[in-house]
């Protein structure tokens, strides 16, 4: 049987008998149905957030024993640092089978459900990413039809736990109302799981136009929760994870991304969202849009203490088989016997599914639910919890201060930014400001001396810090585009773009100098664009992005004795006005700084003394610092997604123009 035998017809799966269905029914104060088929730790976890509103949950294990299953589930609770006495005290178990006909409930029973359940988070499936579509279609498919049958008899409001699987891989990553073709679904979706649970969503959007009330969570890959460490034990990337600190050795694998989303955030998600019902939005993307480079994931373990050498991958596969794999005896690890089981394939590691949550993100973040980072911080707590289960050799080395709590997240934490220009001045105090808000930061400039000096500045004041020095001119093309490739291998995708790379020259037109003229040209305008064409298209391509650019208050008005400087900032003032129109929708924020006279290398430069002499002495003002102009940009950096900050006109009070 194969998914186009089974769905040529889907409005065939639709035998719901339906009844008037209410608005959506939030979660406080309500019965609820919560279904499982494995218990892991995202249903468990789901479980205890539940708690906290104090409802009923009826439970649908597979076993026939209401003891039975009441000890199964106080075991997986017990395991994941979750059970409380107290929860018996809300818990109704029914025995039930997500592949049978009305959940292999008697009719009478089946209404009987029916009629109290008013919310149902459906948390449940069959996951195997072995075996075919027809194995997998009665508990994936019939089970979602009869959930949503059980939904249609009396009302209850459906919360459908989905997968990333539903969509093919994708680096640059899918929006929320991304659903590919049924025609692609044999050939694009390469496993029974994630074809069925594709059908599963069809069923449930088909209902919510019907008029159940209900929503979609697509989750990433779940990792363990951020305070206890607690984690699926059957976790291939875990698995992968302590194999490789085991060896030693980590696989270098080009274009492999990991995501870890943990447990309690999703969780977390699912109930703020289930409790707010004034949203119209059906479908929600709960994982991480900002997967992180493997390299940057092991470099940050080696903070840890859990230092790894890199070797490609079949030389990785090779090594371990020697050292771990082919060990006889029944003293294994777990790990082993997990990759013995299921070796990842090199298009497996590369194929990643990333989820973008333009739409999800503010929704979440106005109900207080903000998306945890993969930091040396939060695999702090995991290897903590790895070596508590004696998966690995030691305890990470302790980088929160003793303390049990992580420190408090920078307003940009999690975001990768470029600063060109960073040797000195405005572009150096800009990255300082960044990285103090939790930037992982590239640092570009010709001299990497001060560079150099600026990262251990950044790194002995900001903690963690993640800083790149590179060697770039931003004259050339080729350099430029080497800059941003090392970032995004080093740090992640670019999501700030601030270019603060410029030179000035006092020079009178009738002086012609020809040679700084050129200059002037070369590194504000054409530096500009060399910057532009390297990091624009990864943005837009993500969505999301931000381009700064150091203007002037001369890119407003002609100054005397600045005329090609000032027609070079008119330059940048025109090429970010037309980027901003032309990208408008598409989640790119473009700014101009337009700094008034600022004490920067830039004011000794000049070298034509009589347009100095006449223009460019001292008016006696008290003039900009870097960091003032550094705060202007913080400022528009830091804003609302939906919140543009076009322009920043900002001097001396004395020196308006």
């Amino acid at each position: 049987m194969s998914i186009i035998d089974t769905t040529k017809d889907l409005a065939a799966l639709f035998e719901l008998q339906a009844q008037a269905t209410p608005d959506a029914i939030a979660l406080e104060d309500e019965h609820r149905t919560l279904t499982y088929a494995e218990l892991d730790s995202l249903t468990w976890s789901l479980a205890d957030r539940l708690r906290q509103y104090g409802v009923g949950r009826d439970d649908l294990p597979t076993e026939d024993c209401r003891p039975a299953g009441t000890a199964r589930i106080r075991k997986n609770l017990i395991d994941l640092g979750l059970w409380s006495d107290a929860m018996l005290d809300r818990m109704e178990i029914v025995p039930g089978n997500l592949a049978r006909s009305r959940l292999g409930l008697s009719p009478e029973a089946f209404e009987e459900l029916a009629s109290r359940a008013q919310v149902i988070v459906h948390a449940a499936a069959t996951v195997n990413l072995v075996y075919p579509y027809a194995a997998l279609r009665s508990a994936n498919v019939g089970g979602t039809r009869e959930i949503l049958r059980l939904a249609s008899r009396g009302g209850a409001t459906v919360h459908h736990i989905s997968t990333n699987g539903v969509l093919p891989p994708s680096r640059e990553g899918w929006p929320e109302d991304a659903m590919i073709d049924f025609d692609d679904v044999p050939t694009k979706l390469q496993d029974g799981y994630g074809q069925t649970k594709w059908v599963a969503e069809k069923l449930v959007v088909e209902a919510s136009r019907r008029g159940i009330p209900a929503k979609i969570y697509r989750p990433g890959t779940i990792s363990g929760h951020s305070v206890t460490g607690a984690a699926n034990t059957y976790d291939l990337l875990n698995a992968l994870i302590i194999e490789s600190l085991q060896l030693g050795q980590a696989p270098d694998v080009p274009d492999w991304i990991v995501e870890m989303t943990p447990v309690d955030v999703v969780t977390r998600a699912i109930v703020a969202l289930a409790d707010h019902t004034d949203g119209q939005q059906l479908v929600y993307h709960l994982g991480d849009s900002k997967p992180i480079p493997s390299a940057a994931l092991f470099d940050s373990l080696a903070e840890l203490g859990y230092e790894t050498g890199r070797l490609p991958w079949d030389e990785w596969v090779a090594l371990w088989n020697e050292k771990r794999g082919s060990r006889g005896g029944g003293d294994d690890p777990f790990t082993v016997d997990i990759l013995r089981g299921g070796m990842p394939t090199v298009d497996g590691l590369q194929g990643a599914i990333v989820l973008k949550d333009d739409a999800t993100r503010p929704t979440l973040e106005r109900y207080g639910v903000h998306r945890i980072d993969v930091d040396s911080a939060l695999l702090e707590t995991y290897t903590r919890h790895f070596f508590a289960r004696g998966w690995l050799p030691h305890p990470p080395r302790r980088l929160t201060n003793g303390t049990a709590s992580p420190q408090k997240k920078g307003r940009l934490s999690g975001k990768v930014a470029i600063v060109t220009g960073a040797s000195s001045g405005i572009g150096a105090a800009v990255a300082f400001a960044l990285a103090k808000e939790g930037a992982s930061i590239a640092l570009a400039a010709r001299r990497t001396d001060a560079l150099e000096k600026l990262k251990t500045k950044i790194t002995s004041s900001c903690t963690p810090a993640k800083v790149l020095v590179h060697k770039t001119d931003i004259t050339s093309k080729t350099e430029v585009d080497a800059l941003v490739r090392a970032t995004e291998a080093s740090l992640g995708p670019v999501d700030i773009l601030v270019c603060c790379a410029g030179v000035m020259y006092y020079t009178l037109m009738a002086n012609v100098r020809t040679d700084e003229w050129e200059r002037t040209v070369d590194v504000n305008c054409k530096g500009l664009l060399h910057c532009l064409s390297a990091a624009l298209p990864g943005m837009l391509a993500r969505g999301r992005g931000h381009v700064v650019a150091i203007s002037s208050d001369a890119g407003r008005k002609v100054f005397p004795g600045l005329g090609v400087y000032s027609a070079s900032k008119f330059f940048v003032e025109a090429t970010l006005q037309s980027l901003r129109l032309e990208t408008a929708g598409s989640g790119l924020r473009v700014t101009a700084v337009q700094p008034g006279n600022t004490a920067t290398e830039l004011l000794g430069m000049s070298t034509d003394e009589e347009a100095v002499k006449k223009y460019g002495e001292p008016s006696g003002a008290r003039i900009l610092e870097p960091e003032d102009v550094a705060g202007a940009i913080l400022y528009a950096v830091c804003q609302p997604e939906y919140v543009a900050v076009n322009e920043v006109l900002i001097e001396p009070r004395e020196e308006p123009i």
